[in-house]
């Protein structure tokens, strides 16, 4: 018989802690990671921890299923502790072979027994006990499908379904499922792919090249999980790379800097972007980067300062902008839903509802009708969101078409591998499900006339 007195390693502790803190107020996940994940622990308990609370963030309309079947009472009845709880125990016992199932009832039950009780406590082993002898079957009905073994949103999932079709719909949602790669953006000014690969070798730390980017790797996982310390290595401290996902990348290729352009960034925090349109403007250009939160900033500063990239920084609302028509290449890399980039961002499922879409559409107009205002006359204008709603994307891209401004095809400052990913009308559109594991992306460029 499994004791219910077993408590739980401080590592789940804090795991809980963050899930029932989630639960109350949902937030960023690297923020709940940051605030709950203890200075005291080791490196592999913080990657334990990260685990554990993506994982159970990831997988919850999954993870839910699996338990409210063996529950007496409405799950809106449980105690936001004995929840989480059960979450936590669920996705141990689903998905983490290396977990003993024993030890991950005993846990949960100690931890929902803090604030609930020997009820609580009982209730948890009781139905942790049957969901590892009872396995959950995938439904058979596609939205039924999505929404709880691929563990989305239902409102998204119908409108995946109804835009993209049944196959692409599941197609997305798998991609989202799946945990997204480290990928590292080299710093041309300091090295090339090739040296940089053999350079981080020498130091245990394995790449592969990127899929269309000829200036991104893609790490390769340790064996046994977990990523290797590519932070303490001498490239990075030298500001050989950055971290960067292979859409961004080409987002700031797409904006089309050139050399000794004047550039801004709009919207620049935390400066993947600014680096790239930096280092296309070269040593005799000029980059500003903007943003309307001081903290961030310093952030942005850090990074740019590691690469050795010399960046004007500016606390500034990009709608309402304090520059005139000062530059030759402007970037609004808008706040968005984030939609695109699910599979690191899971948390973001669970927060967003389909009206802060509207919402986000339109902030995203009036950001960029005021950057636009700082174009010079035959400078470019790039707008950039990692998501693929249409709210988001065409809606707010059709509100700059207007005298003025006309796209500018941005397909020649792309890989010649990236280039597919253009259409007819000028857009760059990244999709999840494109197989090549990239995140979601979108970006058009408009050129000013005059």
């Amino acid at each position: 018989m499994i004791s219910i007195q077993t408590g739980a390693d401080p590592v789940r502790e804090a795991v809980h802690r963050a899930l029932v803190a989630f639960s109350r107020r949902p937030s960023n996940a690297e923020n709940l990671l940051d605030r709950f994940s203890s200075r005291d622990f080791e490196a592999r308990d913080r990657a334990f921890f990260r685990e554990l609370l993506y994982g159970s963030l990831r997988w919850r309309g999954r993870l839910d299923a699996a338990y409210e079947r063996f529950l007496s009472q409405p799950a809106g009845r449980l105690s936001g502790p004995a929840r989480e709880a059960l979450r936590l125990g669920a996705y141990q016992i689903m998905f983490m072979d290396r977990v003993p199932n024993h030890g991950a009832v005993n846990t949960s039950v100690h931890l929902a027994g803090q604030e609930g009780g020997r009820g609580a406590r009982g209730l948890v082993n009781a139905v942790l006990r049957r969901v590892s002898r009872e396995p959950l079957d995938p439904p058979k009905k596609i939205e039924d499908r999505l929404t709880v073994w691929e563990s989305h949103p239902r409102w998204l999932v119908r409108r995946w379904i109804a835009a993209l079709g049944p196959k692409a719909a599941r197609a997305r949602c798998e991609a989202n499922n799946a945990e997204g790669p480290v990928v590292l953006r080299v710093n041309p000014w300091v090295t090339d792919t090739a040296a940089l690969a053999e350079k981080l070798a020498a130091s245990g730390v394995e790449t592969e090249p990127g899929r269309v980017d000829p200036d991104s790797l893609w790490i390769k996982p340790k064996g046994g999980g977990g990523q290797p310390s590519f932070t303490k290595t001498a490239a990075f401290t030298g500001g050989a790379f950055i971290v960067q996902d292979e859409s961004s990348s080409l987002a700031g290729r797409f904006a089309g800097a050139g050399p000794g352009h004047r550039v801004l960034d709009a919207c620049a925090a935390p400066g993947g972007k600014v680096a790239v349109m930096g280092w296309m403007a070269g040593k005799r250009g000029a980059v500003t980067a903007a943003d309307n939160v001081l903290r961030r900033l310093g952030r942005l500063k850090i990074n740019c300062a590691r690469i050795a990239l010399p960046v004007r920084m500016v606390v500034m609302d990009a709608g309402n902008p304090a520059f005139g028509e000062a530059f030759d290449s402007v970037l609004v890399d808008a706040p968005c839903s984030g939609i695109g980039v699910l599979r690191r961002h899971p948390d973001a499922r669970w927060r967003i509802q389909e009206k802060d879409l509207a919402w986000h559409r339109e902030a995203q107009r009036k950001i960029l009708v005021g950057a636009a205002r700082t174009v010079r006359p035959g400078g470019w204008l790039t707008y950039s969101v990692c998501t693929n709603e249409p709210e988001e994307t065409d809606e707010v891209a059709r509100s700059m078409d207007r005298a003025g401004f006309v796209r500018d095809p941005g397909v020649a400052a792309l890989p010649e591998a990236a280039r597919a990913f253009t259409g007819e009308d000028g857009a760059l559109r990244i999709l999840p499900e494109s197989g090549l594991g990239l995140d979601g992306f979108f970006a058009v460029r408009w050129r000013r006339e005059g």
